[in-house]
């Protein structure tokens, strides 16, 4: 009982989603005679396409982080969700699958945070676990997802689900540490040395305001509106990788946190969010735009300092017709905008 509660402990002292994660394998391995576990998360929505992705593995001596720390080079590829059957049904029907294994036994447990499920735990053993052990387990999955469901409750916007502002700060500046590291950290002669490095990603920050919002609320009213939010939400989710960020800073202001390796690919990750939303026939409403800006993170950036960044850019579309994207970078290398916050005439800050 005391290491059960020690466990407990562990694993709500941290806010850091990857850290509880890593805290309920630890519980899992300690607490059942298990030779491995897996954390499978599902990503994308019914309907939709779908993946698996592992969120974190434990073998006996052999702890694995979670791959959702935001900011890496090393991406883990999902698995396409009809390769993993059984897992499929343990998710779809919420309900516990024990099966042979060639060597041993696997158990599948459904796991949920506050708002949904959200994936399934897999068990390798040697044998069938008896029913103690399966409450055990059972107990600690419940209280894994009640305290996800407060994270969610304190950093996730209430209406799309969306990450909301408070928990934006920290990870703008985990992504400037990395930034850090890449131009001045160990094996880098010269910063140009870090940025010439294959297959390294830089972080970027965008951010979308939906265009003539205000007269969707004015015409078809703020519960029409809330869908339109929450329909932009769902686009957003399909348009971008399983590890970008995605916010809601609230009204009608969108924010999308992403690696890329240069300001081109960035670009083009954006241009398809505004193509994918000015392409979507929203119900009651019928067709949105939105204006989109956006601008590289640096070493040394605060989340005031690139968020300003990216919305002068917003600014600027907005300023020059709507429905479109701009680089900060590409405006200040043409003159048009200065890194002070001046756009032509226009004192922004």
């Amino acid at each position: 009982m005391t290491e059960a509660l020690d466990h407990v402990a562990h694993m709500t002292h941290s806010r850091d989603r990857g850290q509880v994660d890593a805290s309920l394998l630890t519980a899992l391995m300690d607490l059942l005679p298990a030779r491995r576990i897996v954390l499978w998360r599902v990503l994308g929505e019914e309907g939709g396409k779908r993946f698996w992705l592992v969120a974190g593995s434990h073998a006996r001596g052999a702890l694995m982080p979670s791959v959702e720390q935001f900011g890496g080079d090393d991406a883990i590829e999902p698995l396409p969700y009809a390769q993993m059957p059984l897992h499929a049904e343990c998710f779809e029907e919420v309900t516990l699958l024990q099966h042979p294994l060639d060597v041993g036994f696997g158990v599948l447990l459904p796991m949920a945070s506050g708002r949904e499920v959200e994936g399934v735990v897999e068990l390798e053993l040697d044998g069938a676990l008896d029913a103690e052990r399966l409450r055990v387990a059972q107990g600690v999955l419940k209280i894994h997802r009640h305290f996800l469901g407060l994270l969610d409750y304190s950093e996730r916007d209430t209406l799309t689900g969306l990450l909301n502002r408070k928990s934006f700060d920290e990870t703008l500046l985990r992504a400037t540490a990395v930034e850090a590291n890449r131009l001045f950290g160990a094996g880098s002669s010269t910063p140009g040395d870090a940025r010439r490095r294959s297959g390294v990603r830089r972080h970027w920050l965008g951010v979308l305001d939906i265009d003539h919002f205000k007269q969707v609320n004015d015409v078809h009213g703020h519960l029409i509106g809330d869908e339109v939010l929450l329909l932009v939400a769902r686009i957003m989710r399909s348009t971008f990788r399983f590890d970008d960020r995605l916010y809601r800073f609230g009204g009608e202001e969108f924010v999308i946190l992403l690696a890329a390796p240069d300001d081109v690919a960035a670009g083009i990750a954006f241009e398809r969010l505004r193509a994918n939303l000015a392409g979507y026939a929203f119900p009651r409403v019928g067709r949105i735009t939105g204006s989109i800006g956006y601008s590289d993170v640096r070493a040394g950036d605060t989340p005031q300092a690139a968020f300003e960044r990216a919305d002068r850019a917003v600014y600027h579309a907005k300023q020059n017709g709507r429905n479109q994207v701009q680089s900060q970078l590409r405006l200040v290398e043409a003159g048009t905008l200065d890194e002070s916050g001046s756009v032509g005439e226009i004192e922004l800050f």
